[in-house]
């Protein structure tokens, strides 16, 4: 019974022993199996890490090659920056920065210069083609993102070539206009179209006029205007005063019940919004006598009479966010 009893001890002993050791063994394999697998993913994250910087670097290293940035300067006083790796300059008849990417029809800027003739003569001999004007929409604005130098400016539609258009672009620059006429081409694929229209977009934002003088083309408009119309409330005549005010920066108020912020063009009387740009009336200036009327509604010209001022008192910031895209 005994010898029994310690066989029967010794084999439950032995068979817990193989359990503990199958336990043991299964735990360190399935240990290590996590271990190679937590190796491998760090081995994967290292090499997807190395191929991102390796993709990066090799991103950078294309802009950087891609963006190689040039400045031109005339001896007509003003200067722009290219990109040389897209535009190539020529010196024929003015200066033209010609897009030489991969890209559909002519996308350019020619530059040039008319002494001695004011925006809207220079633009009519930019324009011209065989003695006559193409069909064409007008605008003004500020140049170049300037507040301090005003443009005229005109767009044409091609006729002979569809989708291919011309915008021209009239500074008064020292005695004389500058004409930037950009042509550009619709691209059939999106992004190259991006690319066309950035790096043209780009030149225009970087021009520079060097000792540039103050514009005379509508210096004869600004100034405050001033109109007393009357009343009778109650038995009694009440007066009132109301004025428009035309600054030389095209910005301005009118004042009648409230103020309105506005910004004025030089060419064919229109008055905009300086928060919504807008039109929101015309004017005529006749000597020193303005008249103002309301586009939208019938009825006579409001009649204001020009005063004598001193300084430029109204906020310019509202204007120049209405036309620095214009």
């Amino acid at each position: 019974m005994k010898s029994g009893f310690l066989v029967t001890m010794g084999l439950i002993a032995a068979l817990m022993t193989a359990g503990c050791s199958g336990q043991t063994t299964s735990n360190t394999q399935k240990e290590a199996a996590r271990t190679a697998a937590t190796e491998q993913n760090v081995q994967e994250q290292g090499a997807n890490t190395a191929e991102q910087a390796a993709e990066a670097a090799t991103e950078q290293a294309a802009a950087d090659i891609a963006v190689q940035v040039e400045t031109y300067e005339s001896t007509d006083g003003w200067k722009a920056s290219y990109d040389k790796n897209l535009i190539k300059v020529s010196e024929e008849d003015g200066v033209t920065f010609v897009y030489t990417g991969e890209a559909e029809g002519t996308n350019q800027i020619k530059v040039k210069y008319y002494a001695e003739q004011m925006p809207d003569e220079a633009l009519g001999n930019a324009m011209s083609e065989n003695g006559e004007m193409p069909e064409h929409t007008r605008s003004e604005g500020y140049f170049a993102g300037r507040t301090d130098v005003w443009s005229m400016r005109t767009h044409v539609d091609s006729e002979e070539n569809p989708g291919t258009a011309k915008d021209y672009i009239a500074v008064e620059h020292n005695g004389g206009t500058l004409v930037l006429e950009i042509t550009s081409t619709g691209q059939a694929d999106e992004k190259t179209g991006m690319e066309v229209s950035d790096t043209l977009a780009a030149i225009v934002d970087s021009f520079e006029l060097i000792d540039q003088e103050p514009q005379t083309y509508s210096q004869w408009i600004p100034g405050k205007y001033m109109m007393t119309s009357g009343e009778e409330i109650e038995g009694q005549e009440v007066s009132s005063d109301s004025y428009v005010q035309l600054n030389e920066d095209h910005t301005g108020t009118i004042h009648m019940q409230d103020d309105i912020q506005i910004i004025w063009y030089s060419r064919e009387g229109r008055i905009l919004s300086a928060d919504s740009g807008e039109q929101i009336f015309e004017y005529v200036c006749e000597g020193d006598t303005l008249y103002l009327n309301d586009p939208a509604q019938e009825g006579e010209s409001l009649m204001f009479t020009r005063q004598a001022w001193e300084g430029n008192e109204a906020d310019t910031s509202a204007a120049a966010d209405v036309q620095k895209d214009r």
